[in-house]
């Protein structure tokens, strides 16, 4: 087989389905196999699984590496949005869970046209904006996750990584140039791939994974009538996939060359959910995801201006859907600095979006926050976020708009406390962590902000770089009494995390 015709091959069955990739590998780089052929197996013969802890280890290492991605998608809204979808889920598939399953679920979006969901080890999910695109409901999404945390709670990751073995299973870096190269048709990811040896492994690990694929579907199901959603949903995103790929869409059709969307799938699916038709989805809120993400998959001006020609003529079949598509237009617009046009095509949203609950117009309130600090209007900005932290006190994406008004006015002390608050009740925001080193740069307080700077590095799996922060932090001047007890404590905690973790990763694939 030509190089080409294998590259051609290793796209055909990339990831492009519901299933994550990770598999066997008889040809890995010869310096991974020195690296780790005398460590210990990863999965317990008997049980067939990976340890939890090794699991853990490997989905953090993963997304590590994915967040340093182009495709990486750091938008606060759209995955909010995704991760209430899954956190109604959560409950439902806690019940069905496998002993020592995960039961954290996090969504990560990245920036690809295909529809496509994929589980990761750990209980990370990741979304392509294509999805949310492509979807014609809330409840098909919902039907993706249901299937993707049944891959989770089922521990089908775990099972195909422990049948593997330590010395056949794809390199970390490997596994991510393989999510990227499926999910993007990147042929330079591909092409790294085919020379190391990977792409036969890909293969197979798609054609393996068929009978998970299945019990995904069944358990799934059950899922989404546990939490409420319809469960004919599954059936219908399945009959959408099998559509699409009628009309010779590429984004899916790799999907069904190695996944059986066969009729008899399909009948199960309509058998288990039933077959009456999905009722169309109204909800303003899931059409602004939609809207917002047709303009986050782009990243080039000339397709932001025709993406905003093309939604100003896009039909409408109801309110929620034409404010969705005006919205989509403003953000286009903004996209390429047209201010005063997107103002006009925001206010036309708000227009058509009257009828909706604050709650549920908050997307265009949000909007008009970042138009008010591209014009320069912090203060009008700070004002508006404070407004909608009283109609949504849990909305990230307004405790960011906060955020950035607050530090593009002078009061640097007021920037400093509210950053420092808001890490307190959500430690896991990475962003935050960054401003608010960013906000002790500004007030002088040099210390604590190689602290924050450490806190943002440990959240993004850069333990080396969080402890070289901190202790950086310890030898700056400056630091008061108690800043100086907190860096210790956590330098004692990062250092304590990074040999754990050396340890772990002798278990994992290099």
């Amino acid at each position: 087989m030509t190089d080409c015709a294998s590259r051609r091959r290793f796209l055909r069955c990339g990831l492009c389905g519901f299933s994550m990739l990770l598999g066997s590998s008889s040809a890995s780089h010869a310096a991974e196999n020195e690296s780790i052929a005398n460590l210990p197996a990863l999965g317990d013969a008997a049980q067939g699984l990976l340890p939890p802890a090794v699991e853990t280890r490997l989905g953090e290492r993963i997304m590590g590496d994915m967040r340093r991605q182009p495709e990486y998608l750091h938008d606060v809204l759209l995955r909010d949005y995704l991760q209430s979808i899954v956190q109604r889920l959560t409950q439902a598939a806690d019940a069905t869970a496998e002993p020592d399953a995960p039961h954290r679920f996090e969504v990560f979006v990245l920036r690809v046209a295909s529809f496509n969901a994929f589980s990761l080890p750990g209980g990370y999910v990741g979304v392509h904006t294509g999805l949310v695109v492509d979807a014609r409901a809330e409840a098909q999404l919902a039907a993706v996750f249901a299937h993707e945390l049944s891959h989770i709670t089922q521990r089908h990751i775990a099972q195909r990584l422990a049948q593997a073995g330590t010395n056949n299973i794809l390199s970390i870096g490997s596994l991510v140039l393989a999510i990227l190269a499926g999910a993007t048709g990147s042929g330079q990811a591909a092409e790294g791939l085919a020379l190391g040896g990977q792409a036969a492994a890909v293969d197979r690990a798609l054609r393996f994974s068929r009978n998970n694929e299945r019990d995904a579907d069944r358990v799934g199901t059950g899922i989404l009538r546990a939490s409420g959603y319809p469960p004919q949903a599954m059936a219908s995103m399945l009959e959408r996939l099998q559509n699409m790929s009628r009309l010779d869409n590429a984004d899916v059709y790799a999907f069904l060359q190695d996944h059986p969307l066969t009729s008899e799938r399909i009948a199960d699916a309509q058998a288990r959910g039933g077959d009456q038709p999905l009722p169309p989805d109204h909800s303003l809120r899931f059409w602004l995801m939609n809207a917002r993400a047709r303009v986050l998959t782009l990243d080039r001006s000339d397709a932001w201006r025709r993406q905003a020609q093309e939604l100003a003529t896009k039909p409408a079949a109801f309110p929620a859907q034409r404010a969705a598509w005006a919205y989509g237009q403003a953000l286009a617009l903004q996209a390429i600095h047209q201010h005063q046009a997107a103002a006009l095509a925001l206010q036309r949203a708000q227009n058509d979006a009257s009828a909706f609950s604050p709650a549920e117009r908050l997307p265009l309130d949000l909007a008009h926050g970042d138009w008010l600090l591209s014009q320069q209007q912090a203060q009008p900005a700070l004002a508006l976020a404070r407004q909608l932290l009283l109609v949504d006190p849990a909305s990230a994406a307004a405790l960011h708009l906060q955020a950035r008004a607050l530090l593009a006015l002078p009061d640097h002390d007021a920037t400093r406390n509210f950053l420092r608050e808001q890490t307190v009740l959500h430690p896991r925001d990475i962003q935050m962590w960054k401003w608010l080193a960013q906000a002790y740069a500004a007030t002088g307080e040099f210390a604590a902000q190689h602290r924050a700077t450490g806190e943002a590095y440990a959240l993004e799996d850069n333990l080396e770089g969080a402890v070289l922060q901190l202790k950086i932090a310890q030898r700056t001047p400056g630091a008061n009494y108690f800043e100086a007890s907190i860096i210790d404590a956590r330098l004692q905690v990062f250092q304590n995390r990074l040999r754990r973790d050396r340890q772990l990763d002798k278990l994992l694939p290099q």
